[in-house]
């Protein structure tokens, strides 16, 4: 029975090593906008979440959890709108190979930017008085205020921004490249650069007051200490999730950060700068923008696949009202499945044991 003995240690050892790398899911409620149109991306902005609708070309606007006006946008040829930023007053449009268009909150069209290579996956954000535009089938980053433009030339396919507003730099990741270069918006000179273990960066966010968060489509997401460049944290996910459409913001009420897994299960991952994936939220189908709501300090998440936005109370400010416990439907599988292996092993070995 010695070889029985060893078996049961093996499998004991096999089981808490499973356990132990099963990732807590909240249960947590999810409330949902039937908003339509594809949803891809929002932002929030002035009290208001503005919805970029992509499969109906409209824009959408959420006050107290409803949508309460909704806007035509403009039509071009092979170009559908994506992304969305805000700030001066304005709203900027990105289209996926096409314009940037510049917008009144009221809807109202007031200027368009045209973009050389602004390709299928280009990144945007506003900071400093500056929108600010990858070119993801080019090699630069446009930086764009009132009539006047910069330019500065990064490596190939940058399609991921993050600010750094401790500093005044803007961070710029690309496709197959595992290149991070940070931008002054003082000069427009790069002025900080290192790489990665990964080779493609999908999103970016800044974590105050000196860390950036880095999701790769080798399904990671990497922390990385600004200070020294030192990878101070590694989130892995085993079953994929991260594409181009994964989109990763800071929550300031809880600290961690949110990653929409467009492609695995419709989650989205609450990680922190350790790189522990804390808690998974199932959503609506194929999550991809995700926004931080300061006011009732809620995260919205634009379910593109069924047409709706997901909400709920950030994990920080409301621990009364999440179950923090794990769920335990996966512990039960794995026990089960041990215990039955064991038993079956014991069997075999008794039967072989009297011949």
């Amino acid at each position: 029975m010695g070889r029985y003995v060893r078996l049961v240690i093996i499998l004991v050892l096999t089981m808490i090593l499973l356990l132990s790398s099963l990732t807590p899911v909240v249960s947590q409620t999810v409330s949902a906008i039937n908003i339509g149109g594809n949803p891809s991306y929002g932002i929030y902005y002035d009290g208001k979440m503005y919805v970029v609708l992509q499969g109906a070309s409209k824009l959408a606007v959420v006050q107290d959890n409803s949508v309460v006006s909704t806007y035509n946008l403009p039509s071009y040829s092979g170009a559908v709108p994506f992304r969305i930023a805000a700030g001066g007053g304005l709203l900027y449009v990105v289209y996926q190979k096409g314009p940037v268009i510049r917008l009144t909150p009221n809807g109202q069209e007031v200027g368009v930017v045209n973009i050389s290579h602004i390709g299928k996956y280009p990144a945007v954000c506003y900071a400093d008085g500056y929108l600010i535009v990858t070119a993801s089938y080019g090699n630069t980053v446009w930086f764009i205020k009132n009539l006047s433009t910069e330019k500065v030339n990064v490596m190939p396919g940058p399609q991921a921004l993050a600010y750094d507003n401790y500093t005044n730099v803007v961070y710029v990741g690309a496709y197959q490249s595992n290149l991070i270069y940070g931008i002054s918006l003082s000069n427009f000179k790069i002025v900080d650069n290192f790489t990665i273990n990964d080779t493609t960066v999908d999103a970016m966010a800044f974590v105050p007051p000196d860390i950036l968060a880095i999701a790769t489509y080798e399904q990671q997401v990497e922390f990385v200490n600004l200070t020294d460049h030192k990878i101070i944290g590694v989130a892995t996910f085993i079953s994929g999730g991260i594409n181009g459409y994964s989109q990763m913001i800071y929550d300031p009420a809880d600290h961690y950060v949110v990653l929409s897994l467009a492609h695995n299960g419709d989650e989205v991952a609450f990680i922190n700068y350790s790189g522990d994936v804390k808690y998974l939220i199932t959503v609506g189908q194929s999550p991809n923008g995700v926004v931080y709501d300061p006011q009732n300090h809620y995260v919205y998440v634009m379910d593109y696949g069924s047409n709706q936005v997901s909400y709920f109370p950030s994990l920080g400010v409301t621990p009364s009202s999440v179950n923090t416990g794990v769920s335990f439907t996966f512990y039960y599988i794995i026990i089960g499945v041990v215990v039955a292996i064991l038993v079956v092993i014991g069997v075999v070995l008794w039967l072989r044991s009297r011949n």
